[in-house]
């Protein structure tokens, strides 16, 4: 017989962690059960005395130890009206530009070849000549553009904010104004032709669009601070000696590897 009770509390957290597999509760409980019984088998055996499985144990129990607190210290950094707070203090801060474009693509890998450039850049151009001749953006972008997600709406990107695309991207297609069509320019996805559809503007984001944003940074900024205090608390003894082992051995890895690579 087992020596083990199970609680409702433990299939809960076992159930949680293994949410994408199939199955019932009943066989989330029949699993947590196998896994129990895997456990005290291996106590019996006395395998938590060895030294590898004793380092495991210290170390599961550490981070969800850190967790716990670090949950329970961080709790109020997150809270609603702290947030609101900072999303008031902040809100300038958090504006972007935003412009609405149709673009071109055409992909050039990183790296390209002199050749396979040449025939990018000869492909793009003549995609911008028929343009400046007199056919609709659309109707180019539709048949030619290498954006599988754009061309069939004819390259409309929709209104794309600052930092949601290339720096070099946004800066060229803010630089146009409506209608206008700049040439063709490189980034790291490829060659584009961009067309403004309406100027430039300034957007602020609801507090509920910032809120993901402002939790993190504020969890960050609070972890620091509780962090520098428990330095300042709890001393530490460092002990350089014994971390010698460790880091020839990790020296002796990285040569190991290295030595393996040249040899393919």
């Amino acid at each position: 017989m087992g020596r083990t009770d199970l609680r409702r509390s433990d299939v809960e957290l076992f159930a949680s962690q293994r949410a994408s597999e199939a199955g019932g509760l009943q066989a989330q409980l029949d699993a947590l059960i196998d896994r129990q019984r895997l456990a005290e088998e291996a106590d019996a055996r006395g395998l938590d005395d060895r030294p590898a499985v004793r380092a495991r144990l210290a170390e599961a129990r550490r981070e969800v130890l850190a967790h716990a607190l670090l949950e329970e210290q961080l709790q109020g950094a997150t809270e609603d009206k702290a947030l609101r707070e900072r999303y008031a203090a902040q809100k300038d801060a958090l504006s972007r530009r935003e412009i609405h474009v149709r673009h071109i693509l055409v992909r050039l890998p990183p790296g390209a070849e002199a050749a396979e450039r040449r025939r990018a850049w000869d492909r793009v151009n003549l995609l911008y000549a028929r343009i400046l001749g007199g056919e609709a953006f659309d109707t180019v972008a539709r048949e030619s553009s290498q954006d599988e997600v754009s061309a069939p709406r004819g390259g409309d990107l929709g209104p794309v904010l600052e930092g949601q695309v290339h720096a070099a991207f946004f800066e060229a297609a803010a630089a146009l104004k409506p209608d206008e069509v700049g040439k063709p320019f490189e980034t790291p996805y490829g060659l584009h032709i961009v067309q403004a559809i309406s100027p430039v503007e300034t957007r602020v984001p609801s507090f509920e669009e910032a809120r993901g944003r402002l939790a993190a940074e504020a969890r960050r900024e609070a972890e620091a601070r509780w962090m520098k205090d428990l330095r300042e608390r709890v001393s530490v003894e460092r002990f350089p000696q014994a971390m010698r082992p460790l880091e020839a051995a990790a020296l002796d890895a990285g040569t190991a590897g290295t030595q393996g690579e040249t040899s393919r």
